[in-house]
């Protein structure tokens, strides 16, 4: 089959590209039937040997496996009727293939994600035989990176019964009263009992530690024809063929998606924040809101180094910069102040948002959205509060203070004051007007630079004491050589 598609290189273009597609349906229609007979066509929802059209990227694959694996998918794919020796079997192929596949390959990216799911599976499986009373149809499932676990919307089932949940692969509503359901304790996607085993969507939390950071394009749409006139998901034909299917666009990754897989949702676009400081909603995939929704509080976005006008146009990010580079001033006090350690004031204070404090230069999604309302800017003013109470009062904190040297004020000064200004040099804090006086001169740098000068030209007197003290010897020496030849 391989060499008989390679042969179709002589071709035109357009035949060859139609006789390629129908000789990928018919390899995955050949597979098909050994796959489900070996229990092995669940996990992955869509190992139907497909080929994936390469511009789409690997972060945008709908098929949960590469074609070139689709031969092997019959030893590494299980549903969840598998039991312990196979799932073992297949964690050993699978460490081959992972082994023989090229690196930085969507092959071997596959197979490793693919060696974590098996592996969880697999001790999962192993807790549930131990215990006696776990049932396994409870037990956690692993699909294309997914965690499902049982979901239990509310106690009461008539509470339960009121919430619709909808489920994210066949977009039908879950009747939580008669139907199981599962949740993935990862993206949330809900899914039924029995499209567990269809699911191809590839889990958000994947997606997200694979690309690090959210889309920095805005929209980068690449138009139906690359994508084949096929949902980008899940492969649906979108054309006038048979039927019409509506094409929505998902405006965070730019690709097409069939109604199944794009409900309408809308949300806010990190790259439109990031560069026009838009929050405007917009429409998206239900795959890309799961995203976002996992990016919103990770700290993973230099606001200044992408887009440094921001700063100049925007007063409510001045307002909080500035803020920020107050509070890390303040970080390093609190850091050495042994009373504020054993009450815990930046834990009580910040929470899980201590990366405030590290520095002015990571914001989260969550943080620009609180920019824009003003709810940031009013949380680092409290906190901004109860450390500079603190400081004030506490001795240990006040023993570090500066006194202003220009005007020899009693008064103590801190870096974090607004009328004071530190030098980038030697870390001394002046009075911003005192330091103007002086031209904006530290007066320590011009004593330590003044001293360098002066101990440079020390060194050099002496090491013209020196000089002529050893030609002076090398005169004697010569002098000696000459009385003795004569």
């Amino acid at each position: 089959m391989s060499s008989w598609r390679e042969s179709l290189t002589s071709i035109p273009g357009t035949v060859a590209q139609f006789i390629n597609e129908n000789a990928s349906n018919y390899l995955s229609a050949s597979v098909t039937p050994t796959t489900s007979s070996n229990s092995s066509t669940g996990t992955a929802g869509g190992a139907d040997g497909s080929e994936e059209n390469p511009s789409l990227g690997g972060d945008h694959k709908s098929l949960p496996i590469p074609l070139s694996l689709v031969k092997e998918q019959w030893r590494l794919i299980f549903t969840s009727d598998a039991n312990i020796q196979d799932l073992q079997a297949a964690i050993a192929h699978c460490r081959d293939l992972v082994l023989l596949s090229e690196e930085c390959s969507e092959e071997r990216r596959w197979l490793v994600r693919h060696l974590v799911d098996l592996r969880y599976s697999l001790k999962e499986l192993e807790e549930a035989t131990d215990a006696e009373d776990v049932v396994l149809m409870n037990a956690i499932k692993s699909v294309v990176g997914h965690h499902f676990v049982p979901h239990h919307p509310h106690p009461n089932r008539l509470k339960a019964a009121a919430k619709r949940n909808y489920c994210d692969h066949c977009s039908r509503i879950i009747w939580s009263v008669v139907q199981t359901s599962y949740i993935c304790s990862d993206c949330n996607y809900i899914v039924h009992q029995k499209c567990i085993d269809s699911v191809k969507r590839v889990c958000a939390h994947v997606l997200v530690s694979e690309r690090k950071q959210p889309i920095s394009e805005i929209c980068p749409e690449i138009g139906l024809s690359e994508q084949n006139y096929k949902c980008a998901e899940c492969e649906t034909s979108m054309n006038f063929k048979n039927t019409w299917i509506e094409p929505r666009l998902c405006d965070y990754n730019g690709l097409y998606y069939c109604p199944s897989c794009h409900w309408g949702d809308t949300f806010s676009v990190p790259a439109r924040i990031i560069h026009n400081w838009d929050f405007t909603s917009r429409r998206i995939c239900r795959a890309s809101l799961q995203e976002i929704h996992l990016f919103l509080n990770k700290p993973l976005i230099r606001l200044e180094e992408e887009n440094p006008k921001l700063f100049v146009f925007v007063e409510k990010l001045c307002a909080v910069k500035k803020l920020r580079q107050n509070l890390v001033h303040m970080r390093h006090y609190l850091a050495a102040c042994k009373q504020a350690m054993d009450q815990k004031l930046v834990d009580h204070q910040m929470g899980s948002r201590r990366h405030l404090l590290q520095s002015n230069e990571f914001y989260s999604l969550g943080d620009l959205f609180q920019v824009e309302s003003g709810a940031l800017a009013e949380f680092l003013q409290s906190v901004f509060k109860a450390f500079n109470q603190h400081i004030r009062s506490c001795p240990m904190c006040l023993a570090k203070a500066y006194i202003c040297e220009i005007c020899s004020n009693n008064e103590v000064i801190f870096p974090f004051d607004d009328g004071c200004i530190k030098c980038d040099q030697c870390n001394s804090i002046y009075h911003r007007v005192c330091l103007t006086r002086k031209n904006m001169i530290c007066p320590k740098c011009r004593r330590i630079q003044e001293r360098r000068i002066q101990l440079e030209r020390v060194l050099s007197v002496d090491d013209d004491e020196d000089e002529k003290e050893g030609q002076g010897q090398e005169g004697a020496v010569e002098n000696a050589i000459e009385m003795m030849c004569k």
